[in-house]
């Protein structure tokens, strides 16, 4: 498995979908990528026979990349139906054509990754695998594994120094008005004050609950620093420190 091939999966789908916060909205990037969705219980009213097959395939999700068609089952948990969607997803984007345990693994692997780059678990300042879970709405046992991958993945950054992969990540979320990786970003509905990497489910100027917020755009080559020209000389020059630019 392809770990520098998946990671740069995840980061195409970020800026094609013009995603600069989490948690993402699963929801959104499979509709970008024309996929229509249903819940098993939709397909049960609608089409049972589909229902069946879907059941019998899989009780999580289930894809058709002919049909362009997702089903997923809601009686699973949030961050379960998180984890199944962006494992379909995952198919899609890493072309998978036939069901294999390699392809299976490999897309477990993209869905960890777009839910919770390791590099935004870092500047989250997660301590454990409960904070993942909570800030990248993530099962515990998903949040469990990416954390223990974060664990490897700061060891060998802090040896070896940032990938091209990892400054790709860091400039895809870097914001140049707040001059930092954005991780959060949340929209109070009563004041519309903005909070960047916020733990806080409201706002303290009027302690009005933020709103959720919806990101939503074909794989190619990219230009990670073209959105902000005017700072990438001061991005490049800040490579070295950038992991620890908290």
């Amino acid at each position: 498995m392809d770990n520098n091939r998946i990671v740069s999966a995840t980061i195409e789908v970020f800026h094609e979908c013009n995603v600069h916060s989490f948690p993402i909205d699963c929801e959104e990037l499979l509709i970008h990528y024309g996929y229509r969705l249903f819940t098993y219980k939709e397909l049960q009213q609608k089409n049972p026979e589909l229902y069946v097959l879907c059941l019998d395939y899989s009780e999580d999700a289930f894809r058709s990349g002919i049909s362009k068609v997702v089903a997923y089952n809601t009686d699973r948990p949030e961050g379960r139906i998180r984890f199944s969607l962006m494992h379909e997803l995952g198919h899609h984007v890493l072309g998978h054509t036939y069901p294999s345990d390699q392809n299976e693994k490999a897309a477990n692997a993209f869905a960890s990754y777009i839910l919770a780059p390791r590099m935004a678990i870092h500047y989250a300042q997660c301590k454990n695998a409960n904070d993942v879970a909570k800030l990248f709405g993530m099962s515990f046992e998903a949040a469990d594994n990416a954390y223990i991958d974060y664990r490897k993945w700061h060891r060998k950054v802090v040896t070896h120094k940032m990938t091209i992969l990892d400054k790709a990540m860091y400039a895809q979320f870097y914001n140049p008005d707040q001059k930092c990786f954005v991780w959060s970003k949340k929209k109070c509905d009563f004041c519309g004050r903005i909070l960047y990497n916020s733990r806080d489910s409201h706002c303290h100027m009027c302690e009005i609950p933020f709103a959720d917020r919806s990101p939503a755009r074909k794989l190619g080559h990219i230009d990670y620093f073209r959105d902000f020209p005017e700072d990438g000389r001061r991005l490049r020059a800040m490579e070295q420190s950038w992991l620890y630019d908290i």
